[in-house]
């Protein structure tokens, strides 16, 4: 059989699939994704009379021939339709297998489950980009993280706002489908989680961005909120890859890294504010009400002030605003998943806080 040489569009279907992995139980198509689910996911315009079809122009046949002729599992499989949980016929028919075969495709996606998919990944990103019409313009992207900023302004103002109706009014602006902007916002939500910012409830970060588009989100929210902070996002991006290829080598590092200076945007804060925050506290964190974890330079026990409604979101600087806390929950109201939980606890907890946050009225 001749080789069939994996192109761009394929290579973004299988670092898709490859990502949903973790969430594939084999025997359980429930578990697998629908042809309109990928294509959304991608970003991809429709071309043809269905999803399936659309999907297997610009990708999914590429990389089904590529795995049969290279003998890899057959990770299309994961691939299926939502109405019979079934993969297309053409599926089993490009394998050699019968239509009905369904040990069979169970059994390759468990070899799916095991291969090392890693070594024809690393370059994902930069070959996607190449291909016209696949990555999303600057229009595009600028568009979606403006209506993504306008709706979290919304939402600190307490004003209703409906988030379909603003996804499908970008697809008729801009094209793609409404499922396609509104999980790239979720892309803007794990970008705005790297950065240490809020996210818009709905909207849970979904980190399947790649390196540059994250680079990119970061610029434009950056831009749009006429900002100039140093970016952040590329560095964590890459830790996370490297995380992910969970290589047992020690790196060789930077024996002499280079430096660059960067114009860096500073709040003017009141430093009675602080004072009076950290006195209050008396050296128990308000968020876990446990000890400060060590003495600071002061000799006082070490608590750092954080403002429940960021400076960076036009939150106030003042005690009603403010909180004193232990280093470790001051990083997790940053980055982690479960930040917009633990303020829900500090606005019922701490009284000046004024006993409930400003509250997403979206639907």
């Amino acid at each position: 059989m001749a080789k069939t040489a994996l192109d761009a569009q394929g290579l973004r279907l299988l670092k898709l699939l490859v990502d949903h992995l973790p969430k594939v139980r084999p025997g359980v198509p429930q578990t697998y994704l629908g042809y309109k689910d990928a294509h959304d996911r991608l970003g991809l315009a429709l071309k043809g009379n269905t999803y399936g079809e659309s999907l297997q122009r610009q990708g999914l046949n590429n990389l089904a021939e590529w795995c049969s002729s290279e003998g890899l599992p057959a990770i299309t499989g994961l691939i299926k339709n939502t109405e019979n949980h079934q993969p297309g016929p053409g599926y089993f028919k490009l394998f050699g297998r019968n239509a009905d075969d369904f040990p069979w495709w169970e059994s390759e996606i468990r070899r799916t489950l095991k291969h090392d998919w890693l070594a024809y990944l690393k370059d994902v990103v930069h070959a996607a980009k190449e291909q016209p019409g696949e990555t999303w313009s600057d229009n595009e992207l600028r568009a979606t993280v403006s209506a993504y900023l306008d709706m979290a302004r919304l939402a600190r103002e307490g004003v209703p706002f409906v988030k379909k109706a603003i996804y499908e009014e970008l697809a008729t602006k801009h094209g793609r489908s409404a499922k396609a902007y509104e999980y790239r916002m979720q892309n803007i939500s794990f970008v705005l989680l790297l950065m240490g910012r809020s996210w818009i409830e709905g909207l849970k970060p979904a980190k399947n961005v790649g390196v540059r588009n994250a680079e990119r989100i970061e610029a434009l929210i950056m831009e749009v909120e006429n900002r100039h902070i140093p970016p952040v996002v590329r560095f964590d991006m890459l830790t996370l890859e490297a995380r992910d290829k969970a290589d047992a080598r020690p790196p060789v590092g930077d024996a002499a890294p280079a430096s660059k200076a960067a114009m860096v945007m500073q709040f003017a804060r009141d430093p009675r504010v602080k004072a009076w925050v950290l006195n209050n506290a008396n050296g128990i964190c308000e968020s876990c009400d446990r000890p400060a974890p060590f003495q600071g330079p002061d000799g006082r026990p070490f608590l750092e002030v954080h403002h429940v409604h960021t400076l960076a979101e036009g939150g106030a600087d003042t005690i009603h605003n403010s909180v004193a806390i232990c280093p470790n929950c001051h990083r997790a109201l940053h980055y982690a998943v479960e930040a917009k939980t633990m303020i829900l606890e500090l606005y019922g907890k701490v009284c000046r806080l004024g006993g409930s946050p400003i509250r997403p009225l979206a639907d």
